[in-house]
């Protein structure tokens, strides 16, 4: 049984909701205010600062045709399998430092930090682990899938509304070349995971709807954002 093709239409739609955003299109078109566009920077870093931490609760409870994948993408983010040896979290900091936000770098790291402790710190909504690391394996792969897709577009935008140069951007365009395979090999890890677990084809789509049950690009990378411009907050600087 293979839930790739249902899993892969709520990814395809709500890739389509960011990418037909306000915001979204706001920051593509150079629409975006400067504070929007170090909101969104902001945004990213704190989404995926503790990545290599997720993907490590992924591999704690990977089924054995699973392991090799989550091992070597988790190895990725950490730097190691790397000719530069830098970390996925390095390139964030580095994105911080060249996007000239270094001095809220700590404030990021804070945010991301009390992120991980939410997240580990509720009460589960399901009622076991292996329901639970469904769960984390479908929001994990969403990124991973949207980004192969998007985060070259976002590059651009960046380097030609926002002035930031190649090696900042790295962790962007880096994205958008291995997340290819990373959502690929997500998909078949997603099946794996629910054959080796046993799962009826109905539980494991009812987990999947509720995991993605609301648009969590656009939550993370645009949520404070589209409050701040409704309220007026988040104006161009004088």
């Amino acid at each position: 049984m293979s839930i790739r093709p249902f899993v892969k239409g709520i990814y395809d739609q709500q890739i389509d909701e960011l990418t037909g955003s306000r915001e979204f299109k706001a920051l593509e078109l150079g629409e975006a205010t400067r504070q929007e566009y170090d909101a969104f920077i902001g945004n990213v870093i704190i989404t995926h600062l503790n990545s290599p931490q997720f993907l490590a609760f992924l591999y704690s409870v990977a089924p054995p045709a699973a392991r090799d994948r989550l091992k070597d993408n988790m190895l990725e983010e950490l730097g190691l399998e790397e000719e530069t040896g830098d970390s996925h979290p390095d390139l964030l900091r580095k994105l911080a430092d060249g996007a000239g936000l270094k001095g809220r770098l700590a404030d990021f790291e804070q945010q991301a930090d009390e992120r991980l402790r939410e997240v580990t710190s509720t009460r589960l909504l399901y009622g076991t682990l292996k329901e639970a690391g469904l769960s984390s394996m479908c929001e994990i792969n969403a990124f991973e899938y949207m980004l192969s897709r998007v985060s070259g577009a976002i590059a651009v935008a960046l380097e030609q509304h926002r002035g930031l140069d190649s090696d900042t951007l790295l962790w962007f365009t880096h994205h958008s070349v291995v997340d290819v395979q990373h959502a690929e090999e997500g998909f078949r890890s997603i099946d794996d995971f629910v054959e080796y677990y046993d799962f009826s084809e109905e539980d494991a789509q009812t987990i999947v709807e509720m995991s993605l049950r609301e648009n969590t690009y656009i939550k993370r990378y645009f949520g404070d954002i589209s409050q701040g411009r409704a309220a007026g907050m988040l104006r161009d600087d004088p």
